[in-house]
């Protein structure tokens, strides 16, 4: 019998699998076992979700918490991929295994949850184990579209359930840990054998899964498999979630969980729980706004991802959707409020089975929604009862136009359902300013105070584990409790600055030094940052600057090997060479000290905090000045972009090395060290040393086959490749005209690429555009030569307008030969604005208007957006006397005005432009001319006390006698109102009448107006000139008791040493009564 089993086929993995499942829950306990399949039982009928994933890691940080007393480690996070994907697999158990087996995929979810609920006690097995999971889970198969490949695939199936059996495995080992005594714990923990086993079999069956469902993807898409699936009785089921898929897809495809369990892993925050404010707004009914508010580095962040945990657990059974975004700076698509509301969209419609009620609302050409249609979507797939919430982090990340949308965006949600927002934002002044809470329904705010007692027990907490972990060494153990009340005082509320000085204090070497360091701690973030860089300047000062310039301007964080990578570029230098690269790129990056880190799970170099970035590009006003400027750090991988992608290999990707024979007792050992150190190069060039002591081996020959070995591996592992050809259209406008062998590159790049000329970048630009606003003639014509649009806009604008209005005439004149619209007008909401005539008049650009000018531009036309005006009076009113000229000889209508009435010199003399005057006046334009309110330009000059204007204006014979309508005033009234001395001085030794009255101010003489507005020196001057004092006004005041009246005290003074009569009355009484009656106790006295 023995024999015949051995000879039976192997059993079917599911098989296998389900034995797996019954071995683990026959080592339970009879209540374990009760509890266990009571658990199953309710995910058989309810398929785990992704909210039973966040519940769980919820749920296991909240009992290490507890036990920890508020400190230790976050291992929830770490355990969210493959959660997922046990989750996934148990949703789909009816699909891929069959609905008759459902149960064992919903048990293996089960027995996963109560291994690490089990386990939770145990500290130092709850850390190798999230470890290993956490690796296991970079490759975990976490498919969104898992069921679209249908349960045909036996291989999918067998392997699936392979990938199970070891999870199962796994947790029945760590299981049986927990029931054994202490003593025999010592000897039955996962020690590294066991790790490596688990870690191999998993990564084989993910790498074998992922290899099917490339398959399967390539199939579905064959019109037979298609025909196939249509005659299955899945085929409801796959078009259902086909839609589903399509639906979500179309909202976001943001991964917006990473950030969150990157933030999650920092630590922890209770003291939210007692507060009042946030227990009312987690139970309220309706739309409610949370705000959270503290101090740069106070731990707001955390806050809100703890926040996110405390909701999952807080709602049962998903009723209450709990969706979370967290905006991170060097992520520039999480900073766009369509990315962000997007995904919010998607989090709310994914626990919802069928959308094919909302299918419709999609438009098929469409690949990202516009917020109509999002709103559209939530409406017609929600109920109006709906209730969920959402968790916004970093919202001050965002600029301007963005914040505004996103805030307007998230009302219309918060009018529509019941969403409960939390937002964080920063208390500092320039940013409160910015972000008012007014937009936000129903509003209220908890603010981190400076006293936060999460900082003691994260102080406690770190020290204890770094001490534990021999990171912190100290020769008298009292030296903690120094350590301990040092942070404490010099905290301020701030986890940033606190988690930085333990980071430094780690590095002091003697107790002499630690007490050093916390005699000299650093006051604030600023100051800790310099420090820092200047302590890890030794370390690799040539790789400091450049890291912090990359890791600044990525649009993405990049991974320690595509850092690598860029870091092993020579600007201008196309050679690809090996031989460059980093053999360590952790030293490298020790030199930026604690400012950087790389995350533990997809291995991305980030800035461990946002303010960073401002320090670095010198934002803080309390530090030294910026390290780099924002353009630089730009030109850099501007620069290392250009040169990786003309690297000769990407285009041959064969190898030429000629093989060269070298006996080995001649071959010196730099050659042995010239090989990659990898893991592969190092077995490799071991190899070599061994058989170098072979007399005739030939050296020569070996080297290169293990070159070949070691390099036919590189040439498809070219790590930067992917982010340098994905983004370099967004980071090449940097390259300036003035680095010729960049810029020359840059052009090469262009002319030997398949380019996508219509791609835009994050400001709305194509590529014609952004070379056409920098002025890359070469870069224009060679897109203009590949069929670029020459009409299509950016902000508006064409190319031709942005060329203008930069002034590159070059691009200009190849613009206008290539038959570029010259009339074209830049478009903003909706509404036509200036040409490119008129936008390079009105900066200036005299060469470029006279190129307009002789290619055909309409001189006449005018800027919507300007009050309609020409070109001559743009140039006019912004001083540019060579356009004027310019235009004015080309035959330019002089007395053109725009939607003011104003002419071209009105507009020059009222802006103080003294040689555009003199210009207009010889050109023969009228003096005398008055806009909408009968002001001519010597009225405005001298009201805006321009007095080489008023003076040029008098000498051309401008009439000085001549009112403004809507004040009646003459240029003398109108310059002693405002208080130009030195314009009524001219004008009044220019003859201007002194006693005049102004028939629409009361009629008020020039003195009465000086008086009333306090402008003593214009006061004195008219007095010195004999004007009358006794004129009186309409209402029979007089200058004296206008002054008065208003609370002159230096003008009634004057006025009355100059003779004025105090005790003259008007209507109301003398200039004492006047003071009195309005408080004005310093002129009464």
């Amino acid at each position: 019998m023995s024999s015949a089993l051995a000879k039976a086929a192997p059993l079917k993995a599911e098989i296998r699998l389900a034995q797996a499942v019954s071995q683990f829950e026959a080592d339970l306990s009879t209540e374990q076992k009760a509890a266990f399949g009571a658990y199953r039982s309710r995910s058989c009928r309810a398929s785990p979700s992704i909210h039973d994933v966040m519940q769980l890691t919820a749920e296991i940080d909240r009992q290490t918490t507890r036990k920890l007393g508020g400190g230790g480690r976050c291992f929830g996070p770490r355990l969210t991929n493959i959660l997922q994907s046990i989750q996934q697999f148990a949703a789909l158990g009816d699909i891929i295994i069959g609905g008759s087996q459902n149960i064992i995929a919903c048990g293996v979810w089960s027995l996963a949850r109560f291994t690490l609920l089990s386990v939770v006690n145990f500290s130092s097995v709850l850390e190798k184990l999230s470890t290993l999971l956490m690796i296991a889970g970079r490759s975990a198969p976490r498919y969104e579209r898992l069921a679209l490949l249908y349960p045909r695939s036996h291989a999918l199936q067998s392997h699936l359930s392979e990938y199970f059996i070891v999870i199962v495995r796994l947790c029945h080992q760590v299981f049986k840990f927990t029931k054994k005594t202490i003593l025999g714990q010592l000897g039955s923990a996962l020690v590294d054998s066991d790790i490596h086993t688990y870690q191999s079999e998993l990564e084989r069956w993910a790498s074998s899964i992922g290899e099917e469902v490339d398959v399967l993807n390539v199939e579905e898409q064959r019109t037979r498999f298609k025909a196939l699936m249509r005659s299955s009785k899945s085929e409801a089921n796959r078009r259902r979630l086909d839609v589903h898929a399509r639906v979500l897809d179309s909202c976001s495809t943001y991964d917006y969980q990473t950030t969150w369990k990157q933030i999650r892993k920092l630590g922890n925050a209770t003291w939210f729980y007692q507060t009042s404010k946030y227990e009312d707004w987690k139970t309220r009914p309706d739309s409610g706004t949370l705000l959270c508010t503290g101090k740069l580095g106070s731990g707001k962040s955390v806050l809100l991802a703890n926040i996110v945990d405390d909701l999952n657990l807080h709602v049962q059974a998903a009723e209450y959707p709990v969706a979370y975004f967290f905006c991170r700076h060097d992520i520039s698509e999480s900073l766009k409020a369509c990315t962000i509301i997007g995904s919010l969209a998607r989090q709310l419609l994914h626990p919802i089975a069928d959308l094919s009620t909302i299918e419709n609302i999609l438009d098929d050409a469409t690949l990202v929604l516009d917020f109509e249609t999002i709103l559209n979507l939530l409406r017609r797939a929600l109920p109006p009862d709906f209730k969920a919430y959402f968790v916004l982090d970093g919202l001050d990340a965002c600029d301007d136009l963005q914040r505004r949308e996103l805030i307007r965006q998230v009302r219309k949600v918060q009018d529509a359902f019941a969403l409960l927002l939390c937002v964080s934002f920063r208390l500092e002044a320039d940013n409160v300013m910015r972000l008012s809470p007014e937009p936000f329904a129903n509003h209220s705010i908890i603010t981190i105070s400076e006293d936060n007692p999460d900082i003691e027990n994260f102080v406690s907490a770190e020290l204890e584990r770094r001490i534990e972990s021999r990171n912190l060494m100290m020769g008298d153990p009292t030296l903690v409790i120094e350590i301990q009340d040092a942070l404490l005082r010099g905290a301020q509320g701030m986890f940033l600055w606190v988690v930085l000085q333990i980071e430094s204090l780690c590095a002091a070497k003697t107790d002499e030094a630690i007490r050093h360091a916390l005699a000299e701690l650093p006051k604030d973030l600023p100051e800790t940052y310099s420090r820092i860089l200047q302590r890890s300047a030794h370390l690799g000062k040539q790789y400091q600057t450049r890291i912090l310039e990359l890791v600044t301007v990525a649009r993405r964080p990049l991974t320690t090997e595509e850092l690598r990578e860029a870091l092993s570029v020579v600007l201008g230098d196309t050679e690809w060479n090996p031989a460059r690269h980093l053999n360590d790129i952790y030293s490298a990056l020790a030199s930026c000290g604690s400012l950087i880190t790389v995350d533990e799970e997809d291995w991305t170099v980030r800035l461990i905090h946002h303010s960073i970035k401002q320090f670095l590009l010198g934002g803080f006003k309390t530090s030294t000045g910026a390290i780099f400027t924002r353009e630089n750090a730009d030109r850099t991988m501007g620069g290392i972009i250009v040169t990786y992608l003309n690297y000769g290999i990407f285009e041959t990707q064969i190898s030429s090395t000629a093989v060269p024979q070298i006996k080995s007792e001649a071959a010196p050992s730099r050659i042995i060290q010239s090989m990659d150190v990898s893991s592969s190069a190092r077995n490799l060039a071991i190899q070599l040393l061994k058989s170098r002591r072979q007399p005739k081996f030939d050296l020569g020959k070996a080297l290169a086959q293990a070159r070949k070995k070691v390099q036919s591996g590189s040439v498809n592992q070219f790590r930067f490749y992917p982010y340098a050809e994905s983004n370099w259209q967004q980071h090449a406008w940097c390259i300036l005209k003035q680095e010729p062998v960049l810029y020359a590159l840059l052009v090469k790049l262009l002319e030997r690429k398949t380019v996508d000329i219509h791609n835009r970048n994050d400001n709305g630009l194509t590529l014609l555009l952004s070379a056409a606003m920098d002025g890359h003639e070469a870069v224009v014509k060679l897109l203009a030569e590949k069929g670029a649009h020459l009409e299509s806009r950016g902000n508006g604008r064409t190319a031709l307008i942005w060329a203008a209005m930069r002034g590159h005439e070059a691009v200009v004149k190849l613009l206008a030969e290539k038959g570029a619209d010259l009339e074209n007008r830049y478009n903003y909401d909706r509404h036509s604005s200036g040409t490119a005539l008129t936008w390079a008049a009105k900066n200036g650009h005299d060469a470029v208007v006279k190129l307009l000018a002789e290619k055909g531009a309409y001189l006449w036309s005018t800027d919507y957006y300007d009050n309609d005006s020409t070109a001559l009076i743009l140039a006019a009113k912004n001083g540019h006397e060579a356009v004027v000229k310019l235009l004015a000889e080309k035959g330019a209508n002089l007395e053109s005005r725009d939607k003011h009435g104003s002419t071209a010199l009105i507009l020059a003399a009222k802006s103080g432009h003294e040689a555009v005057v003199k210009l207009l006046a010889e050109k023969g334009a009228n003096l005398e001319s008055g806009d909408h309110y009968s002001s001519t330009a010597l009225i405005w000059a001298a009201k805006s006390g321009h007095e080489a204007v008023v003076k040029l204006l008098a000498e051309k014979g401008a009439n000085l006698e001549k009112t403004a309508g809507y004040s009646g005033g003459t240029a003398l009234m109108l310059a002693a109102k405002n208080g130009h001395e030195a314009v009524v001085k001219l004008l009044a030794e220019k003859g201007a009448n002194l006693e005049s009255g102004d028939r629409y101010s009361g009629g008020r003489t020039a003195l009465m107006l000086a008086a009333e507005n306090g402008h003593e020196a214009v006061v004195k001057l008219l007095a010195e000139k004999g004007v009358n004092l006794e004129t009186r006004d309409n209402s029979g005041g007089t200058a004296l008791m206008l002054a008065a009246k208003n609370g002159h005290e230096a003008v009634v003074k004057l006025l009355a040493e100059k003779g004025a009569n105090l005790e003259s009355r008007d209507n109301g009484g003398t200039a004492l009564t006047l003071a009195a009656e309005n408080g004005h106790e310093a002129v009464v006295r």
